[in-house]
């Protein structure tokens, strides 16, 4: 008789509980999947942009992973994305995670994903901002554009890796939801609500973007402090315009360059050169440096191996707990 095949399923709360408790070693573990994609170490094929109204917002995406170092881990994650959402008083994303067996190939576990792709988009954030800020881990003013689960969980990520600023703005094209995002964070620290982009960008030396633009929105970043940091972590809020004169970073190039993003637009249009743009891996790697007091765009893509490598994290701490799910023989391989 063939051995039975158990699929872990990890939901939302304890997914959290989990990755509330792993902030440095899920730190550690961005930034070695980082080190290792420009390594080619990684096997990370494009993601699947599903959209059942080509004109619209929505949009589900797969994207399919295998990372080899420190613990193999092969799986995808499926994740949605539907704006619309927020009027309903649901949230814009939900995502879930499937996890393969690198031996058999048989699914090991279903993991809540939204949560372990909000931790791994604030946490490439943070290693942007890390890697190309001389400061300390510290800022004059923040900008911050755009309030919902991604800026949130970013901000909180910084406040965790012990970043401080003397100003913090926060702009949205809903007041109410900026007021709102500010408030979340009353007694961690202090946000004022700006009236416009453009009163939240000026003096900013560093800039979190994560809206659901469609369009390209903002042209110029001469209203920023000389040495910006601006991390990009939405697809399409700079124009080519914008992206002309600064340096430019991302997790992978090849990857970074599609969905007609604001850097693909701009090398399109001629303001930014391909080969100019580096990987934030290659900077961890101490193969390349930021020019000081030269504006600076961080636009990851989305690694799907960030997904999967923390994915295996949490089940690995959360396997044995008695929130998880256990089908003993979900794939029948026991009555074969």
């Amino acid at each position: 008789m063939t051995a039975a095949t158990p699929l872990a399923v990890i939901p939302g709360a304890l997914v959290e509980d989990v990755l509330r408790d792993a902030h440095a070693e899920a730190l550690r573990i961005v930034e070695e999947v980082y080190v290792q994609s420009v390594q080619s170490r990684l096997v990370n094929p494009e993601s699947l942009f599903l959209r059942p109204d080509a004109q619209a917002r929505e949009r589900v995406i797969a994207l399919p992973a295998y990372v080899p170092e420190p613990n193999p881990a092969m799986g995808i994650k499926w994740i949605s994305s539907f704006p619309e959402n927020l009027s309903l008083g649901l949230p814009r994303a939900s995502a879930a995670i499937v996890l393969n067996d690198v031996a058999t190939g048989f699914p090991v576990a279903l993991l809540e994903g939204a949560r372990i792709s909000g931790l791994r988009t604030a946490l490439s954030a943070l290693v942007g901002a890390n890697t190309l800020t001389a400061g300390g881990r510290r800022a004059a003013k923040v900008a911050i554009l755009g309030t919902g689960y991604i800026a949130a969980n970013t901000v909180s990520a910084f406040l965790a890796d012990g970043w401080t600023w003397d100003r913090a703005t926060v702009f949205d094209l809903a007041v109410e939801r900026a007021e709102a995002f500010a408030g979340r964070f009353t007694g961690r620290a202090e946000l004022a609500v700006a009236h416009s982009a453009e009163e939240a960008l000026t003096d900013a030396d560093l800039v979190l973007l994560t809206t659901t633009a469609i369009t390209p929105h903002i042209d110029s970043l001469q209203r920023l402090a000389p040495n910006a940091t601006v991390l990009h972590m939405s697809l399409r809020d700079l124009t080519p315009e914008a992206l002309s004169g600064a340096e430019h970073f991302v997790d992978d190039v090849s990857h970074a360059l599609r969905e007609r993003t604001s850097l693909a637009l701009a090398v399109e249009a001629g303001t930014v050169r391909r080969d100019a743009i580096r990987a934030v891996g290659e900077v961890l790697l101490g193969d390349c440096r930021r020019t000081p007091d030269r504006r600076a765009v961080y636009a990851p893509f989305g690694l799907g191996s960030l997904d999967i490598a923390l994915a295996s994290l949490v089940l690995e701490r959360a396997r044995d707990l008695p929130e998880a799910l256990i089908v003993e023989d979900f794939s029948g391989t026991a009555a074969r």
